[in-house]
C-alpha cells in the first residue's frame, strides 16, 4: 500500500510545508502509515494506536517506524500541516485516473460524465472541539463532495464548517466542460448555474417549491411515465441571473408512487435519461454511508482542526489505495469485500495481488487410468 504513493513527490510536499522541521524520529512519513493504520483495523484512541503498534514492535522496520508514543502521535496531529495529505489525496487521484483511464458507465449511452455535488455534516462535540461551533450547544463540520459517478470516487472534497451552506461552498467546485453535475434544492442559485452554463456543462437538479417558470412550448412525451417536458422561462426576480430558457421534466416514479419534477439546461438527451441520471445521485450517499461505516470519520483521536483534518484526509487517501489496488489486481472483488480483507491481512507478510485473486480449487486426480505406483511416488 505504501508503494503507490509516490515517496519522491511526497518528500517534496513535506519540504515544501516544513512538515519534518525540528523533527528527530517521528517523520510525517511516520505519521501517514499511522494514520493509513488507524483507518484499516478502526483502532478508537491514542493508547489503542499505541499498544496495538508497540505489540508488533518486529514489524517496525518494514513500516519505516523508528519510535512511538502518545505524545508523539498527539504532537504530530496537532503541528504536521493537513494541506501535505491533501495534496496527496489529490496526487493519487490523478495517478488513479491515469493509468485506469475512463471507466464504462453502462447506465448511460452517452460518453460525458456525470458527477454529484453533495455535502455531509460529521457532529463533533463543542466543549472537545471548541473551534468547529455550529449551534448553541452543538459542534461539526461539513464535507463538500464532488462525487464521479462514473469512476465512483471523489474528485474534490472541501472541509468547512457545519453552518456553511451549500450553495456558498459551492462556488469553489471546479466546473470542467462537457460534463453534467446533479446536485439536490440546496444548491440551487443562478449564479450557480449560470457558472456551470458558461463553462459549456450541463445541469440536472430539481425545481423548488416555490419556483416559478413560464411555459414557452411542450415537447412530445414517448413514456407514460413521463408527465411533461416544457422547455420555460423563469419569472421570479433573481431570474435575470440565469436569463437563457431551461427544461422541465415531470416524471412519475412507479416504485415510489411519487411525481418528481427536475430541471436541466440539456435539451438533447431523452426526457427518461435525465430522471435516470438525477437517480444516479444516489451513489454520493452511498459513498458516504460507506466512508462512516468503514474508515474512521465519525470519531476523531485529536480535537484540534489540523488534526481533524488530517483524519478526513487520510481516510479519503485509504478510500483511494483500496480502489488503486482493486484496480491493480484486476479482481473482482467489491471495494468493501477488498477493503475487508486488507484489513485482516494489513501485517501480514502475504502477496496483496494474491489475497485478491479468484482462485479455483487444485482439480481431483484421476485415478481410473493411472499407474498406482507413479501416483504413489508422486
Amino acid at each position: 500500500m505504501q508503494s503507490l504513493i509516490s515517496g519522491y513527490d511526497f518528500k517534496k510536499l513535506v519540504f515544501e510545508h516544513d512538515g519534518d522541521k525540528s523533527v528527530k524520529s517521528f517523520t510525517t512519513r511516520n505519521l501517514l502509515n499511522v494514520m493509513l493504520y488507524v483507518h484499516m483495523t478502526s483502532k478508537q484512541s491514542l493508547r489503542d494506536i499505541v499498544d496495538s503498534l508497540v505489540s508488533k514492535k518486529n514489524l517496525w522496520y518494514h513500516l519505516g517506524l523508528k519510535s512511538l508514543s502518545r505524545n508523539n502521535l498527539s504532537h504530530a496531529l496537532k503541528i504536521r500541516s493537513s494541506v501535505i495529505f491533501e495534496k496527496t489525496f489529490y496526487e493519487l487521484l490523478h495517478r488513479l485516473r491515469k493509468e485506469r483511464g475512463l471507466k464504462s458507465d453502462k447506465r448511460f449511452r452517452f460518453k460525458m460524465s456525470v458527477k454529484t455535488f453533495d455535502s455531509t455534516t460529521i457532529s463533533l462535540c463543542l466543549s472537545l472541539f471548541e473551534w468547529a461551533t455550529f449551534r448553541s450547544k452543538k459542534g461539526g463540520i461539513k464535507l463538500h463532495t464532488m462525487f464521479n459517478n462514473r469512476e465512483q470516487i471523489p474528485e474534490f472534497v472541501n472541509i468547512t464548517e457545519a453552518g456553511r451552506h451549500d450553495v456558498r461552498a459551492a462556488d469553489k467546485f471546479p466546473i470542467a466542460s462537457n460534463s453534467i453535475y446533479v446536485f439536490d434544492k440546496g444548491y440551487i442559485c443562478f449564479k450557480f448555474l449560470e457558472k456551470i452554463s458558461k463553462n459549456k456543462a450541463f445541469f440536472v437538479t430539481r425545481t423548488k417549491t416555490n419556483t416559478r417558470y413560464k411555459i414557452i412550448s411542450r415537447q412530445q412525451k414517448n413514456q407514460s411515465c413521463i408527465k411533461a417536458d416544457w422547455i420555460v422561462e423563469f419569472s421570479s426576480y433573481k431570474s435575470k441571473d440565469y436569463p437563457e430558457a431551461l427544461r422541465v421534466i415531470r416524471y412519475y416514479d412507479e416504485e415510489t408512487s411519487k411525481t418528481y419534477e427536475f430541471m436541466t439546461n440539456n435539451f438533447n438527451l431523452t426526457a427518461k435519461t435525465i430522471a435516470d441520471i438525477y437517480k444516479s445521485r444516489w451513489d454520493i450517499e452511498l459513498f458516504f454511508k460507506w466512508i462512516k461505516q468503514n474508515l474512521k470519520v465519525k470519531t476523531f483521536i485529536g480535537t484540534s482542526e489540523n488534526a481533524v483534518k488530517i483524519q478526513i484526509w487520510t481516510a479519503m487517501i485509504a478510500y483511494l489505495l483500496t480502489e488503486y489496488i482493486r484496480f491493480k489486481s484486476k479482481t473482482s472483488f467489491t471495494i468493501l469485500k477488498t477493503f475487508r480483507i486488507l484489513s485482516e491481512n494489513i501485517l501480514c507478510n502475504a502477496d496483496i495481488y494474491n489475497l485478491l485473486g479468484d482462485f479455483k480449487p487444485p482439480s481431483r486426480i484421476k485415478t481410473e487410468n493411472c499407474d498406482l505406483q507413479l501416483l504413489m511416488n508422486f
